[in-house]
C-alpha cells in the first residue's frame, strides 16, 4: 500500500545522483553534530550527524530521475539524524531503537513547524519522502513545514527485520486457480519460515506494531519541541496516522490521509472490499469499451462485452495462444480484465488482438510495465499490518472466504486480491504463522487538529467506501480525486489542494469535495 511519490519515476537514477546527498549533507547547513560520548541516547533524543548515501533506488524513488535539479537541490539542505525510542513503549526503560530521520527546513521567512510524512507500505523507507514531495506539485509546502521523513521501526535504516526463509519463499507457476493442496501447501511453508523468524528475536517482533509507531511520532514531535505535530500519510500511512490522532488528540495539527485504509481491522473484510472493488473496476471498463465498439469490436454494450471477454478467457485457458512473441493464457488474461483506469486503451487493444487469435503488439499491450525499485523491508512491513488486523490464525478459514469470494465475484474472485495481506497464492495470507497482537488495534478516534480524508474514485488497493468508513469514526471532511490512483495526489494535477489545506485555506477541505486532475 504504497503511494505519494511524483508520477513518472521510471527509470533507474545514475550512479553519480546516489552520492548526491551524502556529499551535500556534509555542508555547513546540517545541524551540528553531538559531541562523542560514551554514554548512550537517552530515550527520546534527537541526534543530528552526516546523512548516509542514498541507494539508486532511493534516489530514483524520491525524484533524482523526473526531477534531478530539485533533487539535488533539495539534497543540499537536507538534516539528517537518529531518533532514540524504547522498543515497547509500555517498557520504556527496556530495549532501545535507533530511528532515522530527515529533515527538510522551510524556505519560509516565518517560523515553521513540522509536517511528518509517511509513504505506506507498510514497510515502505519514508526518509527521503520530504525530498520527493518538495520537488513536485506540491512543493509550496516548504513555504511554511519543516518536511519530515521517518524510516518506521523496522524499515529502511531503522533497524530493518528482515525474515530470509520467508522473504526467499517462491510461490511458483501460478495456475489459473490454486486447489486446496497447493494453497495448503504454500500456507505451510509460509507459517514455518514466519515461525523460524519469530522465535528467533521475539521482541523484535512483538515491537513492530502500528502503536508503536504511533508513539515514536509523538517522540519525534517532542524532540523537535513542537506543541503539535502536522501529519500527511498515504496507504497504510492512514492508519499510522488516525492511530497517532486517537492516541494523541491535543498534539494532533492539520492531517491529510490519502488512499485511506479501512478502519475495520478485520482481514476477510480487506480482502472482499479489495475484490468488490476490481469486480466494479471491470464493469466500468466493459461499458467503456462498448462505448468505442468502432475502435476494439468485443461489443456493443457493457453485457455483450462482458460476455465475450469471459469466453474469451474461458478459452484461452483450455488452449493458451501460443506466439513467437510469448504466451497468452489466463494469467495474462486476468490482467488486462483487471487493468487501471490509465492502461484501458492498452488493455482494450490487447484483448481486442486476443479475441482475433493474434498476439497484442507492442508496449500498448497492456501488460504492467517495470515500476520504480521498492523501498520496502518486507517483514516489518508484513508484522507492522498484521498488528493492524485480526488475521485468521486457520487456513481453513481463509481458504473458505476465498472460495465464498470466486463466487461472489465470479471475474476476478479467483485472483489475488490487491491488498498486503493476501499472501502469493490466492486462498492464503501474508500473517500466516505469525502470532496474534498483544493488544489489539487501536480503534479510530477524533482529535483537535483539522482532518482531510482523500479517495482517488477508482482506486481498488484502497476502495472508495473505506474512507467514507473512516470518515464516520474520525470526523474530518472527503475529497475524492477523480482517477484510479493510488496515493500520488501530491504529485499530480490536485497537488493544489494539498497545499491549500496545509495553508488553511478556507475550502481546500470543504466535504463533498471533488478534484479532476
Amino acid at each position: 500500500m504504497g503511494g505519494a511519490r511524483s508520477r513518472g519515476v521510471r527509470t533507474v537514477a545514475g550512479v553519480m545522483l546516489a552520492g548526491l546527498l551524502a556529499a551535500a549533507c556534509a555542508d555547513g547547513d546540517v545541524r551540528p553534530q553531538a559531541a562523542a560520548t560514551a554514554t548512550p541516547p537517552r530515550t527520546g533524543e534527537l541526534t543530528w550527524g552526516t546523512c548516509p548515501e542514498p541507494s539508486e533506488a532511493e534516489a530514483q524513488v524520491w525524484g533524482a530521475a523526473e526531477h534531478r535539479p530539485a533533487y539535488a537541490r533539495h539534497a543540499a539542505r537536507l538534516r539528517c539524524g537518529t531518533l532514540t525510542v524504547p522498543a515497547d513503549w509500555t517498557a520504556p526503560q527496556g530495549r532501545r531503537l535507533e530511528l532515522a530521520v530527515a529533515l527538510l527546513p522551510s524556505t519560509g521567512d516565518g517560523p515553521a513547524e513540522p509536517l511528518a510524512l509517511n509513504p505506506g507500505g507498510p514497510g515502505v523507507s519514508g526518509r527521503l519522502m520530504p525530498i520527493g514531495i518538495a520537488s513536485g506539485g506540491a512543493r509550496a509546502l516548504l513555504d511554511r513545514y519543516d518536511l519530515v521523513g521517518l524510516d518506521v521501526r523496522g524499515t529502511g535504516r531503522s533497524g530493518p527485520a528482515t525474515c530470509p526463509a520467508a522473504e526467499s519463499l517462491d510461490a511458483g507457476p501460478q495456475p489459473a486457480a490454486p486447489t486446496h493442496r497447493t494453497a495448503r501447501a504454500y500456507w505451510n511453508r509460509l507459517a514455518r519460515a514466519h515461525t523460524t523468524c519469530a522465535e528467533a528475536d521475539p521482541a523484535q517482533l512483538a515491537s513492530l506494531t502500528t502503536t508503536n509507531a504511533a508513539h515514536d511520532l509523538d517522540a519525534l514531535r517532542r524532540a523537535l519541541r513542537a506543541p503539535r505535530l502536522h501529519y500527511y500519510g498515504v496507504s497504510w500511512g492512514t492508519s499510522l496516522g488516525a492511530t497517532y490522532r486517537t492516541l494523541f488528540p491535543t498534539h494532533s495539527g492539520r492531517t491529510l490521509l490519502e488512499s485511506v485504509v479501512s478502519p475495520d481491522p478485520d482481514l476477510r473484510g480487506l480482502l472482499d472490499g479489495v475484490t468488490r472493488a476490481r469486480e466494479q473496476r471491470f464493469e466500468h471498463f466493459t461499458a467503456w469499451l462498448a462505448a468505442r465498439s468502432d475502435r476494439y469490436g468485443l461489443g456493443t454494450t457493457a453485457d455483450e462485452v462482458r460476455t465475450r471477454l469471459l469466453a474469451l478467457r474461458e478459452r484461452l485457458t483450455t488452449r493458451p495462444l501460443r506466439t513467437s512473441d510469448g504466451t497468452y493464457g489466463r494469467v495474462e488474461t486476468d490482467q488486462y480484465l483487471d487493468a487501471e483506469p490509465a492502461d484501458r486503451a492498452g488493455a482494450g487493444a490487447a484483448l481486442s488482438s486476443l479475441a482475433r487469435g493474434r498476439a497484442p503488439a507492442g508496449d500498448g499491450d497492456g501488460k504492467p510495465r517495470a515500476a520504480a525499485p521498492p523501498l520496502v523491508a518486507p517483514f516489518a512491513g508484513t508484522a507492522l499490518l498484521c498488528s493492524q488486523v485480526t488475521h485468521a490464525a486457520s487456513f481453513a478459514e481463509q481458504w473458505s472466504a476465498y472460495g465464498e469470494r470466486r463466487t461472489a465475484y465470479p471475474v476476478l474472485g479467483a485472483t489475488r486480491p490487491m491488498f498486503p495481506g493476501s499472501g502469493e497464492v490466492p486462498g492464503t495470507s501474508t500473517c500466516a504463522g505469525l502470532p496474534a497482537p498483544e493488544r489489539p488495534p487501536v480503534e479510530p478516534g477524533r482529535a483537535d487538529g483539522p482532518l482531510l480524508l482523500v479517495a482517488h474514485r477508482d482506486e481498488v488497493i484502497t476502495p472508495l467506501p473505506w474512507a467514507r468508513a473512516m470518515r464516520a469514526r474520525t470526523g474530518g471532511s472527503l475529497l475524492v480525486v477523480g482517477d484510479g490512483e493510488h496515493g500520488g495526489m501530491a504529485g499530480g494535477g490536485c497537488a493544489g489542494r494539498v497545499v491549500g489545506f496545509f495553508a488553511g485555506e478556507e475550502g481546500a477541505a470543504v466535504e463533498g469535495g471533488v478534484c479532476e486532475p
